[in-house]
């Protein structure tokens, strides 16, 4: 296993509500997200609009976002590395993000903070591996759990 060191990276204690959230480039003033959501995209958990990134989450509120930020791609922990549990479930895709920055946001906040966080690329065409360790027991609101982990990681195409 080869080690490469992330050109940028952040970590994230995030709550998505209604079950999304999104990376939107940061010159995109036209992002909407889908009002609908698919079958297919239920299934893959992930949207690719002309610009950005929409994740769907399994529904816990709570998630630990990691993205990471690659010159290529690296290679990819077969479970989630803090806690060594196995991925519940991993995809990969092709994104843009023609201005080349992006910016995390959600439904409830759906302009991205003007200060930042604002992630940097050297390509406006990435690949992207989302791989999600969701919690897997009985999900009420009125009891703690541990929040979902989804690590998102990018590469120039």
């Amino acid at each position: 296993m080869r080690f490469l060191s992330p050109r940028g990276w952040a970590a994230f204690a995030w709550q998505s509500d209604y079950s999304q959230f999104y990376l939107i480039d940061r010159d995109d003033l036209s992002f909407t997200p889908p009002v609908e959501i698919t079958p297919e995209m239920e299934r893959r958990s992930f949207f690719v609009p002309p610009a950005g990134l929409v994740v769907y989450t399994l529904g816990c509120l709570q998630q630990h976002i990691r993205i990471a930020i690659y010159d290529t791609e690296p290679d990819h922990a077969p479970a989630e590395p803090m806690r060594g549990n196995p991925w519940t479930r991993v995809e990969t895709t092709a994104a843009r993000f023609p201005s080349r920055k992006f910016a995390i946001s959600s439904p409830s906040m759906p302009d991205s903070l003007p200060a930042g966080p604002i992630f940097l690329l050297d390509s406006t065409d990435v690949a992207v591996r989302i791989a999600w360790m969701e919690f897997q027991g009985s999900r009420d609101d009125s009891v703690p759990v541990e929040p979902d982990v989804i690590e998102i990681t990018m590469w120039p195409r």
